[in-house]
């Protein structure tokens, strides 16, 4: 089987994966690759050199001469099923945070302790657990410890006890979480954080800032920082920029009975994970900005721009999509960049890249533009990422008591949309105008009568944390 390189020959067309094994040893190999034609477009894929598959698709292969130059990535990331991790399920070590403080008052702490005590449930003789509480400061209410009977019925009186009082500091309970975690690692066990919080820090380091540069140690500690927000006040901007910047999961819930299932997700995939630690990486060529990669935060580093989406379970596959800025000041033709993905498997470390640069034509032509949309790829953009990018704004716009700004963002969702749709006839986006309208009349209702602010609060907390799911297919079990 020979290695060769393949061009973008169509809209939509599959890019190549090759991958570099980096070992702890620094090993390199090149993955061998083989085309296999389907459906007129080439479509390529690395051989099984590991457990992970890397993938991109395009939604357009041209942007309009002088228009927004926009094109949106599809990349896929996939886990092959394993019999044997499904059988045999790491061992798990759990660090609950819990906030404890005066502002977790009533049916707060109710549901932070319902959390806490439908968690330990899950857990099994096999697994660790430890509980970090906090108010003015941060204290260890049960060390790392082995699960069994006694125990278990000694934490669950323990959590029983807990009584909320004191400011919030956040920051301690992170940093005492996340030294227990690592002071207690061990080889062939899942290291796992859940912050349990309404969000409202207000001592230590108080700054979304400092918080996010906090929850960055689970990420470069390649183990996971999950938020489950209680209380209707909480705060999901930092609850999820938390969770985003610990490569975990964020958790709007909504009724206590909903826990166990949640919890029940969250760790069957942590203890099938084989691949931790994914960083996307993107060197944009000349003239190339990433916009967006589905709400993950970007970093910065050198000319690349890299986002890091968690981990993978086997059988896993997540696609996220990824926004790009091409020039659209003269035609011609412009490479779009270099993609890359990073992840650990054992003591290995491991990169994968899609092998071609894909290239983007800027056309004056709208025939010629309309021609290169590959409908299909485009569709998917705008139901999975654009409106869905259209609701988190439109969220936060209702929570802030903002109509106007929410119904002009909502608004120029539909008009931009129906405009190309207009030409490109699909009937899944038509579907999603007509969401749009349903929520436009939502947005316009909560705004309308008595008790205004309890029911944007609710509708904007409801519709931001679908959004935040919706973008991200396959980020949770």
């Amino acid at each position: 089987m020979k290695t060769q390189r393949h061009h973008l020959l169509t809209a939509g067309a599959l890019l190549v994966a090759t991958a570099v094994a980096g070992a702890a040893a620094g090993g390199a190999g090149r993955a061998t690759i083989a085309p296999l034609p389907t459906n007129g477009r080439t479509t390529v894929a690395a051989p099984a050199s590991g457990p992970v598959w890397f993938r991109g698709t395009l939604d357009r292969t041209a942007v309009q001469l002088g228009h927004d130059g926009l094109v949106r990535m599809e990349l896929a990331v996939g886990a092959a099923p394993d019999d044997h991790a499904q059988r045999v399920r790491r061992p798990t070590d759990v660090v609950i945070i819990l906030d404890r403080s005066g502002s977790m008052a009533g049916e707060k702490i109710e549901q932070a302790r319902a959390a806490v005590r439908e968690l330990l449930a899950q857990l099994s003789d096999a697994d660790r657990f430890a509980l970090v509480t906090y108010a003015n400061d941060a204290g260890v209410a049960v060390p790392l410890s082995a699960v069994d009977g006694p125990a278990r019925a000694r934490w669950m009186a323990a959590v029983a006890e807990i009584r909320p009082d004191g400011g919030t500091n956040m920051s301690s309970g992170l940093d005492l979480g996340f030294d227990l975690i690592e002071r207690g690692r061990v080889t062939g066990r899942v290291p796992h954080v859940v912050l349990i919080s309404d969000g409202l820090a207000n001592q230590g380091d108080p700054s979304p800032d400092g918080l996010a540069r906090r929850a960055r140690r689970a990420a470069q500690g390649e183990y996971m920082l999950s938020t489950v927000g209680v209380g209707t006040d909480f705060n999901e901007n930092l609850m999820t920029a938390l969770a985003d910047a610990g490569t975990g999961n964020y958790y709007y819930v909504q009724h206590a009975a909903d826990l166990g299932a949640v919890f029940a997700r969250e760790f069957d995939a942590a203890r099938t994970t084989v691949a931790s630690g994914l960083a996307v990486q993107i060197e944009p060529a000349r003239g190339v900005r990433v916009v967006d990669a589905a709400g993950y935060p970007l970093e910065a580093i050198g000319d690349a721009v890299v986002f890091r989406p968690g981990s993978l379970f086997a059988g896993q596959e997540r696609r996220i999509w990824v926004t790009l800025a091409v020039p659209q000041g003269a035609v011609g033709d412009y490479d779009l960049g270099r993609f890359f993905l990073a992840y650990g498997s054992g003591e290995a470390r491991i990169t994968l890249s899609l092998a071609d640069v894909p290239r983007i034509a800027c056309v004056q032509d709208e025939e010629r533009f309309y021609s290169q949309v590959d409908v299909g790829a485009w569709t998917r953009g705008v139901v999975v990422d654009a409106y869905n990018k259209m609701q988190e704004e439109v969220a936060r716009e209702v929570q802030g008591g903002r109509r106007d700004q929410a119904l002009e963002r909502l608004r120029k969702f539909k008009d931009e949309t129906a405009h190309l749709n207009a030409e490109l006839k699909s009937p899944a986006v038509a579907k999603e105008l007509e969401s749009a309208d349903r929520l436009e009349a939502q947005v316009s209702s909560v705004f309308e009568g008595a008790a205004q602010a309890p029911r944007q609060n609710e509708l904007g907390k409801a519709v931001g944390a679908a959004a935040v799911d919706a973008r991200r297919v396959g980020s949770k079990k």
